[in-house]
């Protein structure tokens, strides 16, 4: 089980408080934010003596929307991520399915599926995965693919793998042990934050109302090799370090007792 720190917390200037992550530990940046020159910069001062060993994209989520017809630009902006993940040797890509949208879901969630199509042949060039999270929120009417709906994507879309974002499902009322059994190996990487089923906070874990020993449970039981993202916002550096070692020495260890009883 690999574990990832987003860098959604240290966007911008804030970027080189990531100097201190260890070797061990891999990093998820959202690639927009900067460029090929920026994030080159980037990663060779967090790295300055060899290649990130754990690195993931997320992908386009503020300039590209699948679900917007209006969108014409998608394609160009996903080559551009899918060249640098290539030269850094990412293990994968996070693909949001939409944002905002209009329209009649049925004909918007073919558009999506059509244009992830599309993004996976492009994929197949580059020899880099492409991972679709679930996102869209019910409580802000954007949730174009509940869990149904999000399965069948995956079913129609096989050389993808799935992303599961916790906090996204929790909001939703997702029954989160069933599903990560669901998934089992398709299931790549997990977005780990908290919150109170509200909103999307993207708290540290703990610090919502998530049972997490039951979802680490489950995923030590059906994905114990998935890749677990910590996607906390508004923390700095020594928090978002504090909280993953919590999780490694008691969430993971009692998760791994239980599984093994």
């Amino acid at each position: 089980m690999l574990i990832s720190l987003s860098n959604l917390s240290f966007i911008g200037f804030n970027y080189t408080a990531l100097k201190q992550l260890p070797d061990s530990l891999g990093l998820e940046i959202f690639y927009e934010f900067g460029n090929h020159s920026h994030w080159d910069k980037v990663l060779k001062e967090i790295y300055p003596h060899q290649s990130p060993q754990n690195l993931s994209i997320h992908g386009p989520c503020i300039g590209v929307n699948l679900a917007d017809e209006n969108d014409s630009h998608y394609l160009a902006h996903y080559k551009d991520v899918f060249e640098f993940a290539a030269k850094w040797n990412a293990k994968f890509i996070v693909v949001h399915t939409n944002e905002e949208f209009t329209g009649d879901k049925t004909v918007v969630r073919q558009r999506v599926q059509h244009r992830l199509q599309e993004l996976l042949l492009l994929s197949k060039n580059y020899e880099i995965q492409i991972l679709i999270e679930n996102v869209g929120l019910q409580p802000k009417d954007t949730l174009l693919f509940d869990w149904k709906e999000y399965l069948e994507l995956l079913l129609m879309l096989p050389e993808a793998g799935a992303l599961l974002d916790v906090g996204h499902a929790y909001i939703n009322q997702w029954d989160l042990p069933d599903i990560i059994a669901q998934l089992g190996k398709r299931l790549i990487a997990c977005h780990l934050h908290d919150n109170h089923g509200v909103s999307d906070d993207h708290l540290p874990i703990g610090q919502g109302t998530i049972n997490w020993n039951v979802l680490f449970a489950a995923i030590c039981s059906s994905a114990p090799k998935t890749t677990l993202v910590f996607e906390y916002a508004n923390v700095d550096i020594q928090t978002a370090l504090a909280s993953i070692q919590v999780t490694e020495n008691s969430y993971l260890v009692q998760a791994a007792e239980i599984t093994q009883d």
